[in-house]
């Protein structure tokens, strides 16, 4: 991680010319423990920089932009990727949609800058230790992750844009194996220090045990609990595909045909807020725009979406600070995704259902159409049938099929505890209870 004088002096420096220039600069120090048949099998530390530099032409029919990134932080390798970009921004054909770079419009929110917190390989294998030991004492195998990143930002542009800030978090995964079934269990935390490894690596042994042997039962619509990192799988989905302003513009989303319209039940609340106390995102965006609160979706009904510099003008809106790194084909992009928690112990949760399925987590799942949002993908670590508010086994995972906002019509209590789940993307979940939830396949396991 670069400290702040550092990544300031890089920044003034690589601006000194007289076209229109933007420079990022990111570092990213991340240690990684990962673990295997209940044994460390790799621990490093990885430096990861990152600059990367827009150079924007004037000329007669609009403007040539040249963009270069790199992982040479010295004041050299920035003056030469710079230099490259302007060589690209002369050969490129003229943008004539692009306006110009943001300006200041605001102040960023003060942060205080802290200290990253240390973590050295010592204690992530002591928390490897807790875990594993826990896992013995119930005769399974474990495996998992714990990454711990140090991590910076600079970004600056000669129209006086200047922003600095740092952080760090851990991020880990813990799965328990039986012979035929298997448990998870995730945490976040801006302090590696608070997360309970070993109240974690229980949670994945009980529903391990909880589900060995397996019954399978016939795909069909299922009324289901959804855990939070369940919820947090598909939630992602709509950050990509519906609530940013690339997909609005082109009106290929179903947010750009909705706007004041109902999408999904009244009891569902997204936005996008980094200051939200569980979240661990930058103030500003990747081009130095303060970041703004945006609500998607407001009690059902459709509200907007984020921008950033490019499409604030083209659309004529103000901009939200949600640029990614350019350029980009994704265009801007909510890292922070909330949905509003409800008033329903998750515990109470499970007594509301007579016959359903209580399901951990989702993997491998794919779009299979973006203009329908329809997604598929199947459980994993912990699926169980419910009857009368108890779970009585553990069933072999299932393949669902289903579109996001009919799907979010169907919710039928959610949780008052919610989970930070994601690394880049950042998901406030709660646990959704929710009926009909389409099951199209059935696995072996």
């Amino acid at each position: 991680m670069l400290d702040k004088k550092r990544t300031q002096d890089l920044l003034i420096n690589a601006l000194k010319t007289s076209d229109m220039i933007e420079v990022g600069i990111m570092s990213n120090q991340r240690g990684t423990t990962r673990f295997a048949n209940s044994i460390i099998h790799q621990n490093l530390t990885v430096e990861n920089p990152y600059v990367w530099t827009r150079v924007i032409i004037d000329s007669e029919e609009g403007k040539k932009i040249g963009g270069v990134s790199s992982r040479d932080l010295s004041v050299s390798g920035i003056k030469n990727a710079i230099r490259k970009a302007s060589e690209i921004a002369s050969y490129a054909t003229e943008d004539k949609e692009f306006v110009s770079l943001p300006k200041p419009t605001g102040k960023v929110k003060t942060v205080k800058l802290k200290e990253p917190i240390s973590v050295s390989p010592e204690d992530r294998a002591k928390a490897v230790r807790k875990i594993v030991s826990v896992c013995k004492k119930h005769n399974l195998d474990v495996a998992g992750v714990i990454h711990t990143s140090t991590y910076s930002l600079g970004i600056a542009n000669n129209l006086g844009i200047n922003q600095y800030a740092n952080g760090s978090d851990t991020y880990t995964t813990i799965t328990a194996m039986a012979e035929n079934s298997s448990g998870y269990a995730a945490a976040i935390d801006k302090n590696f220090f608070k997360i309970d490894f070993e109240k974690l690596a229980e949670i994945a042994c009980q529903k391990a045990l909880l589900s060995k042997n397996p019954k399978e039962i016939e795909p069909g619509a299922y009324t289901v609990l959804l855990e939070p990192e369940a919820v947090a799988e598909f939630i992602t989905f709509l950050g990509w595909l519906e609530f940013g302003a690339k997909a609005f513009a082109e009106k290929r989303s179903i947010m750009s045909k909705s706007i004041g319209k109902r999408i999904t039940g009244d009891n569902i609340t997204i936005y996008d807020d980094w200051t939200h106390p569980k979240v661990n995102q930058f103030p500003f965006d990747f081009e130095g725009v303060p970041r703004k609160k945006v609500t998607f979706i407001d009690k059902g009904v459709a509200k907007g979406v984020v921008l950033d510099s490019f499409y604030a003008h083209k659309l004529k809106k103000p901009n939200t600070g949600h640029a990614l790194p350019q350029p980009n084909a994704y265009g801007p992009y909510p890292s922070s995704l909330i949905i509003k928690p409800g008033n329903v112990a998750m515990q109470d949760m499970l007594k509301m259902i007579d016959k359903g399925i209580l399901i951990t987590r989702f993997w491998y799942t794919r779009v299979v159409d973006p203009d329908k949002t329809l997604i598929t993908g199947l459980t994993r670590d912990g699926t169980f049938w419910v009857e009368k508010g108890e779970i009585k086994y553990g069933i072999k995972n299932l393949r669902y099929t289903i579109n996001i906002y009919e799907t979010l019509k169907n919710v039928l209590a959610i949780s008052k505890e919610t989970v930070l789940s994601g690394e880049f993307t950042q998901i406030v979940a709660p646990a959704l209870l929710i009926k009909d939830f389409t099951f199209t396949g059935k696995t072996q396991y």
